[in-house]
């Protein structure tokens, strides 16, 4: 067996935001082709790789098993997901297992409300340049993110070049309800 994927990106999925993750992964790819020197590159995108009729749940857990590293957009809504946890959890678990570097996180939103094994790892903030706004690649805002998502994808390559050998022995988590991050309490409103 080897690996079949560079990297799996994972993300929380909304309507409203599925537009900006779409376009950040396709502009990663183009950069970390670059930075590989490589014409093409295999990623793994859930909307992309799930044909019809498949087992959802087989089809993440093979594919993450058989990527390189996972490329995380994280959210507060990413950690009360019970897929997306079981995503990252499970190349944490590699990392621990296999003593490398396998996740390569990006927040989409401030990380106040982040695990705290999230909170502990390094991971680049993207909050100021998301968006779910249609237009925004046409803003000088986006100009201004080119630079940091330059930096992500060069940090990026150094994970997938890095990451260990294929096994088939590779966890894979799935995690339970108690796993996920609550939802942060908001307190009672006022009498008015």
């Amino acid at each position: 067996m080897a690996y079949q994927y560079d990297y799996f990106f994972s993300y929380k999925r909304d309507p409203q935001s599925d537009l900006w993750h779409r376009t950040v992964r396709e502009k990663l790819d183009f950069l970390l082709r670059m930075e590989l020197g490589r014409p093409t590159l295999s990623a793994f995108l859930d909307t992309e790789e799930i044909a019809a009729g498949l087992n959802v749940r087989e089809k993440l857990a093979e594919s993450a098993k058989k990527s390189r590293c996972a490329i995380c957009i994280w959210s507060p809504l990413y950690f009360q997901s019970k897929w997306c946890v079981s995503e990252w959890k499970t190349f944490h678990e590699r990392e621990r297992g296999w003593n490398c570097n396998v996740v390569v996180p990006a927040s989409y939103h401030d990380g106040k409300n982040f695990p705290a094994d999230a909170k502990s790892k390094q991971f680049m903030d993207f909050s100021e340049y998301t968006s779910i706004m249609d237009g925004f690649w046409g803003t000088v805002r986006a100009v201004n993110f080119e630079p940091i998502l330059k930096k992500f994808a060069k940090d990026a390559a150094i994970i997938i070049r890095g990451a260990p050998a294929y096994d088939d022995s590779f966890p894979v988590t799935e995690v339970d309800d108690s796993e996920l991050q609550p939802p942060p309490d908001i307190g009672r409103p006022a009498n008015g």
